[in-house]
């Protein structure tokens, strides 16, 4: 059985981990399929050993450089893989992609998951170096959208293969019954449902999304639900409380139920400062779900009729009342909006498979 080594997964379940758990999910009856990470836990753990996967811990960058160079030296020395398949949003580090050509690893896909840069000046000045590199390091150049494969390889660069970002439709087609039980579990029957669905970080702009469900509140009764963990959750539970909405707001913490909790919902919040194509609308417009994005969100985002671009300029107040105006809306599968643009399993997994032959 042929080998793959992925690199992505950290401890948090966010784009890249949906991404490389579905990776994993179309190769795993042929390939042996390893990780490699810095982190002491990654989402679906119990799964990938359950299935024989190895996960390679290796010495994390801001410990020690001299480590965590010679522990990804041993993987690829030890373990003969026949595919390496990065997946990042920097390329500030390429130390394993590096270590994968050295070793005589045959194919190396290189895959963009952002647009912009998202670390500090440094994380960027490493990145603008390597950049210039990749193409001789790299088999394959891919990326989940046009702005994505910008970031990290020339621009327009025909070679690049754009990635969908793949949802399995039969998992997320909106279902009455299930938006009754799902909203039931989650003690919010008979609500009007708003989702936030991101990392708590800068880009995110939680922010704001705050600022638009304060304004809802004062036209209609609803609930704000944030799914996601990261850096600026203690900022944002502290603007909840100075705005007296801790009874209109749950924070959900990272989910393994998305499927179930989109089933809630009745719209989709997401006012990033920038966006390439986030897994959070691929599932939403499976799910049925009207989503109110900023116009910083990538163009190729808008796979179905359900998406309203707007702009982060508007007043708050016109955010709340364009999502005030989905309130009874009636959800409906969009399974062949997006199969005709490729975002089906059966679609991601044929360009696997080309990809590796």
């Amino acid at each position: 059985m042929k080998k793959i080594l992925i690199e992505g997964m950290s401890g948090n379940l966010g784009g890249i981990e949906t991404f490389v758990h579905l990776l994993y999910s179309v190769l795993r009856n042929d390939y042996q399929v390893d990780f490699i990470t810095v982190d002491e836990n990654i989402p679906y753990e119990e799964e990938f050993l359950a299935h024989g996967c190895k996960i390679h811990r290796v010495t994390p960058r801001y410990k020690s450089v001299k480590n965590y160079c010679a522990d990804i030296d041993a993987v690829f020395a030890n373990e003969n893989y026949d595919a390496f398949w990065f997946n990042k949003t920097t390329l500030s580090s390429i130390y394993s992609i590096k270590s994968a050509k050295k070793h005589g690893v045959r194919k190396i896909i290189v895959e963009s998951h952002q647009s912009k840069n998202m670390g500090n000046f440094l994380t960027y000045v490493m990145h603008t170096v390597n950049r210039a590199r990749i193409g001789r390091l790299a088999d394959v150049k891919a990326a989940c959208s046009k702005e994505a494969a910008g970031w990290f390889f020339e621009k327009n660069d025909p070679q690049v293969v754009i990635f969908p970002n793949a949802v399995d439709t039969a998992l997320y087609a909106p279902d009455a019954e299930k938006q009754r039980q799902a909203k039931k579990m989650l003690g919010m029957e008979d609500q009007f449902l708003i989702g936030s669905i991101a990392r708590f970080a800068p880009e995110k702009n939680h922010a704001f999304v705050l600022e638009v469900f304060a304004e809802i509140l004062k036209k209609c009764d609803a609930r704000l639900v944030l799914c996601g963990a990261g850096q600026l959750e203690e900022s944002i539970r502290q603007i909840v409380r100075e705005k007296h909405m801790e009874d209109k707001v749950s924070f959900l913490g990272m989910r393994k139920d998305m499927p179930q909790i989109y089933q809630a919902l009745d719209v989709v919040l997401m006012p990033s400062l920038f966006e390439g194509l986030p897994f959070t609308l691929v599932e939403a417009q499976a799910s049925g779900i009207p989503c109110v994005v900023s116009d910083t969100v990538s163009p190729e985002a808008n796979l179905t009729d359900l998406m309203t671009y707007m702009s982060l300029e508007q007043p708050t107040s016109a955010w709340a009342e364009k999502i005030i105006s989905f309130r009874g809306y009636q959800k409906v599968s969009k399974e062949d909006q997006l199969a005709q643009k490729g975002f089906t399993v059966e679609a991601f997994s044929r360009m696997v498979r080309d990809i590796l032959k």
